[in-house]
């Protein structure tokens, strides 16, 4: 008879399993070399035992802040062995923005590598509270004792995060995306069924490790026993050259990428390469009809696909066969997921096919819950805020990726969060001016960041410059990549019956005045 306690949830080791199973295959390739699945088993093992001696254990909070490297994926394996949780921090945002994360997240400890160096130590000035490890200097540990059998797993809890992630909140406070293991497993199982899972596979990562899209190939490779091929940045020249020498089969991109590898002077050569891959994963944000339309005429296996933090990554996608007859959709749901349009008035209206509404989620791979809100109920469909629709068939049709969010370059800004710190800029304070920020269609970033400041006629010319704006929003720890890259002025805002400034009829203004300048 079955214990009433026994415990379901519980997997072997991925990586464990591997390197017993696979152990000699080829599972990383990094700056020119490459490990095996023995060896990067091995290299976690010795990780994990090291933060074990600094007392990481059972349930702690690692932030990790550095770039892609094979560190990267061992300590992510070694917090793995110790049930650790991995907090992953966008290595372009600011001390003060990773500061509040880290302090959101109660974290003690900060991982990062040599170039994060000063950035670290900015950090711990603010807040000596959080320890640091500079993981290419080593441990520099006495490790001649043996770990005990507490400090190190060789099993997963399903239901345990594994990974908190964050990502810009509605009201501009960025909110920590709580993933379980659970919601990796079901979310690469149901990638590699979708997919197809090839054991000759190398899947080129040049997306961020600290972004879900990134993270999500990592597991992949442990569970489904690919090869993985991981740049350190994105360097259109580089990949391409992967794509002809490294026996790439797949490669995960955002427009934006795609678009400057197409751009590169040395594509044409490698076009036949590029159209020998097994498929490209397009996804992160909208694409352009130009570009769907380049790719076609290319016959570059694209798929693009739709998902999100909160969802381990992806939630559809559409296979590179299916592109021609359904342009435009970004596919049916993965096998773990359910999708459902509402309205988008009453969530409890579902909508018939063909009609926008809100654009609904529900599966094994959708996150527990955000860092210091409620858990999401195991029923509860979460509401995406992007609309979209479904056609006859099921295929998802995305209008506009959350109404608000801006989407430049992959990377997600919540137009409140840049808000904020316009509003605090001494000019417009001084003549009360309103700001607005809004997402502009662009087709290299697919959207740019646009600040729009109402004034009347009469102090509108003591407005604050672009440039001005901009080097205020440094000064104020806003990252790089959310400041504004275009600078307009109305004489007022159009509004709603409640006083809120309509966005989408600001957005509508600046589009009518096609041939007018920015200020």
């Amino acid at each position: 008879m079955i214990s009433q306690t026994a415990k379901f949830c519980l997997s072997p080791n991925w990586l464990c399993h591997r390197s017993k199973q696979r152990g000699d295959r080829t599972a990383l390739v990094f700056a020119g070399k490459s490990w095996t699945f023995a060896e990067i088993e091995a290299e976690a093992r010795s990780i994990s035992i090291g933060l074990a001696s600094l007392g990481v254990t059972l349930g702690s909070r690692v932030a990790v802040l550095m770039s892609n490297h094979l560190n990267y994926v061992t300590l992510t394996h070694a917090l793995t062995k110790l049930g650790s949780i991995e907090v992953l921090i966008n290595i372009r945002l600011t001390a003060a923005e990773i500061l509040w994360q880290l302090q959101d997240c109660d974290v003690k400890l900060l991982v990062h590598d040599l170039a994060r160096s000063e950035l670290a130590r900015a950090i711990q000035i603010c807040d000596p509270s959080i320890n640091l490890l500079n993981l290419e200097l080593g441990l520099e540990l006495d490790l001649g004792l043996e770990p005990t059998t507490e400090s190190l797993r060789e099993e997963i809890d399903l239901d345990a995060v594994q990974s908190i992630i964050y990502t810009s909140g509605t009201t501009g406070k960025p909110k920590g995306v709580q993933l379980t293991y659970g919601n990796h497993f079901h979310s690469a199982i149901a990638s590699g069924l979708n997919l197809g899972i090839d054991g000759l596979d190398n899947w080129l990562i040049c997306l961020p490790l600290y972004h879900v899209g990134g993270l999500s190939i990592v597991w992949r490779s442990a569970i489904c026993g690919i090869r993985i091929a991981i740049h350190d940045r994105f360097d259109p020249a580089s990949i391409i050259q992967s794509i002809c020498t490294e026996q790439v089969t797949l490669i995960s991109l955002v427009p934006t990428m795609l678009t400057r590898i197409l751009n590169h002077e040395s594509f044409s050569d490698a076009l036949p390469y590029w159209q020998k891959l097994r498929c490209i994963l397009l996804g992160g944000a909208a694409i352009d009809r130009a570009l769907l339309a380049k790719c076609d005429r290319l016959q570059l296996p694209i798929a693009p696909t739709y998902g999100l933090t909160e969802a381990a990554s992806q939630v559809t996608t559409l296979l590179p066969s299916q592109v021609q007859a359904k342009p435009g959709s970004v596919g049916l749901p993965l096998l773990c997921d359910r999708i459902k349009i509402v309205s988008i008035e009453d969530e409890c209206v579902e909508l018939p096919s063909g009609e926008v509404g809100q654009i609904l989620v529900k599966g094994a791979n959708v996150m527990l819950g955000y860092v210091n809100f409620p858990p999401v109920e195991i029923d509860r469909w979460l509401c995406t805020g992007d609309l979209g629709y479904l056609d006859a068939d099921g295929f998802l049709y995305v209008v506009s990726r959350r109404s608000d969010l801006i989407v430049s370059g992959g990377e997600n800004i919540y137009p409140a969060e840049v808000e904020s710190v316009l509003a605090l800029h001494p000019s417009i304070v001084k003549v009360s001016a309103e700001v607005c920020v809004i997402g502009i269609d662009d087709r290299e970033w697919g959207q740019i960041v646009v600040a729009v400041i109402a004034t009347d006629l009469a102090t509108a010319k003591e407005l604050p410059s672009l440039q001005a704006i901009r080097i205020f929003c440094l000064e104020q720890h806003l990252a790089s990549y959310k400041l504004p890259k275009a600078l307009y002025k109305l004489d007022a805002f159009p509004k709603t019956g409640s006083g809120k400034i309509r966005r989408q009829a600001v957005r509508s203004i600046l589009l009518d005045r096609k041939t007018s300048s920015p200020a």
